[in-house]
């Protein structure tokens, strides 16, 4: 599949759609359930065939399976960073998991009170969802593949992100018993953790690809 700026804005608003799920949640413009059912896995599905189509283009690194692909494996390996990072603030007692059974219990229509393990699992699976989602919509924005873009890219583009999440009802729809102050540096810190991560991730897979295909990719 050819290159062009309008399949940058198709993966790009695909992957979106993970975010827009909770957003609408939080305005009750549509409920996590429904939309993940009827959009956003649709979504994914379209992703991955995207990527399939774009699989002969693999080495190269300006190709939809590799914003797709190393997209994902990017965000996923920099969101276990990112919960690595805030591990020790949970062991201390910062409620900054609890977010994700809600997630779980809105994307299967169980009670407030169900923490099962399927609530756990899938609340879990929503927030590697969107660390997906963020390596992808990442790498269909690039358009250099030097060190310093990438890197520094995906750290402007993790702070971005989080004054987008500020700007939502996020802290006060999950009731989060965390005074604001400390909400604020906290997560801000591990988002940059998660754009560090990101950037690194990417200009070391991508920047080999780009060697093996003969594109310049500089340091």
């Amino acid at each position: 599949m050819r290159e062009s700026w309008y399949q940058r804005v198709v993966v790009w608003f695909l992957a979106s759609l993970s975010f827009a799920c909770l957003i609408g949640q939080f305005y009750d413009f549509w409920s996590m359930r429904l939309f993940a059912c009827w959009i956003l896995i649709p979504a994914s599905v379209a992703l991955a065939m995207i990527a399939w189509r774009a699989r002969s283009q693999s080495p190269s690194p300006r190709s939809a399976y590799v914003w797709i692909v190393h997209g994902t494996i990017a965000g996923v390996v920099a969101a276990i960073a990112y919960d690595l990072f805030r591990l020790p603030f949970v062991l201390s007692g910062y409620p900054l998991f609890a977010v994700f059974p809600r997630f779980g219990q809105l994307l299967t229509g169980a009670s407030a009170t169900d923490f099962g393990p399927l609530v756990q699992i899938t609340g879990w699976l929503y927030h590697f969802s969107n660390a997906a989602a963020l390596g992808i919509m990442f790498l269909a924005m690039v358009s250099g593949w030097r060190r310093l873009t990438l890197i520094g890219g995906a750290m402007m583009w993790a702070a971005a992100v989080e004054i987008f999440l500020l700007l939502t009802p996020y802290y006060v729809y999950f009731k989060l018993k965390l005074p604001y102050s400390e909400f604020l540096a906290l997560t801000i810190s591990a988002h940059l953790v998660f754009g560090v991560v990101l950037g690194l991730w990417c200009w070391y897979v991508i920047g080999r690809k780009g060697q093996a295909a003969g594109v310049a990719v500089t340091r």
